[in-house]
């Protein structure tokens, strides 16, 4: 997949790609963060807003929309949509549509005692905008859907008044669903364009949620590798690999971002030198290792197979950083 870094990329045979970061300096960020503390027009800050996942969803186990916000208000989410019933001979599991995405907010200003507004400053699509298939299914690259066309997003606080609320977005924030319906119970989003309620959940701890993105896509790696074992035919073995440099990638961009938001100035430069130094040591063992097969259809094989593999260890040798 197609993702930023602090300063580059690294690909491999399958086009997807690791990186070191997404969204700059560290120290710089931090600063910014400390601006918007000290902002006297805010009562809320982006270090608050850091603390929840946020979610925009059909509610019935179809389409969401999820993504979360960093204490410097850079944000990072994904959608997806399933259509299991548009299939093809290519596609027999059907189809989906998904979308990656980052971005940035800024300016949070007070409205009123439990409404808060900010802007967004940009958003952009991170994936690959090429369709293909795995495991039986056509993967087709969407847009954003929670943030589509976001230029405003309020911030409602519990205890704000639903009395004059709509109710399509009363439907959003899931009012009725509510023991009360006189005030809102959780803190909430609303796409003020879009007239979209945004709902939020509490955030797990970096060291939780490191270590879930890490058990995730080992138990991709190992569902990939069963198949890998059971594979005839080199084109498979590719695709694969590939599928399993792609979740590895997933997991080492995650626990990244945790690491970078969640360490102090001076232990995160130590670590950006040594993700540095990682990177260069992979691809050239990965090279060093496809190279034994150049020239044959096994090369992006094995290629893929080192990076896959090393990626996944160092996202292991990362969660060092939350003990």
């Amino acid at each position: 997949m197609n993702k930023n870094s602090v300063d580059e990329n690294n690909g491999n045979n399958n086009s997807s790609t690791a990186s070191i970061g997404s969204s700059g300096d560290n120290s710089a960020e931090a600063k910014k963060a400390d601006d918007n503390k000290d902002d006297n027009s805010s009562d809320i800050t982006f270090e608050d807003l850091s603390k929840y996942y946020y979610t925009f969803s059909s509610g019935a186990g179809g389409w969401s929309d999820d993504f979360s916000i960093e204490k410097d208000g850079y944000f990072h989410g994904s959608y997806h949509d399933s259509e299991m019933g548009d299939t093809s001979d290519e596609h027999p599991n059907g189809s989906v549509y998904f979308c990656q995405y980052e971005g940035h907010f800024e300016n949070i200003q007070k409205i009123d005692e439990y409404t808060f507004s900010m802007t967004m400053k940009d958003i952009k699509v991170t994936n690959d905008q090429n369709e293909y298939v795995e495991d039986g299914m056509l993967f087709i690259p969407s847009e954003p859907y929670a943030l589509n066309n976001a230029k405003e997003v309020q911030i409602y606080l519990p205890g704000k008044p639903v009395d004059g609320m709509d109710e399509e977005l009363q439907m959003w924030l899931s009012i009725n669903y509510q023991d009360q319906k006189d005030t809102v119970e959780k803190f909430s989003l609303v796409n003020v364009n879009e007239n979209q309620g945004i709902t939020t959940c509490e955030r797990m701890s970096a060291k939780e949620e490191a270590q879930s993105s890490y058990d995730s896509a080992k138990n991709s790696y190992d569902y990939y590798g069963q198949q890998l074992q059971e594979a005839t035919a080199t084109p498979e073995m590719v695709e694969i690999t590939g599928a399993q440099v792609k979740e590895a990638d997933y997991a080492l961009n995650d626990i990244w971002r945790l690491v970078k938001y969640n360490v102090d100035e001076d232990t995160y430069n130590k670590a950006l030198a040594e993700q540095r130094q990682w990177l260069k040591d992979r691809d050239a063992q990965a090279e060093k290792d496809a190279a034994e097969f150049e020239g044959g259809t096994f090369e992006p094989v094995m290629y893929n197979d080192t990076v896959a593999s090393m990626t996944l260890e160092r996202c292991k040798e990362l969660l060092k950083y939350f003990e």
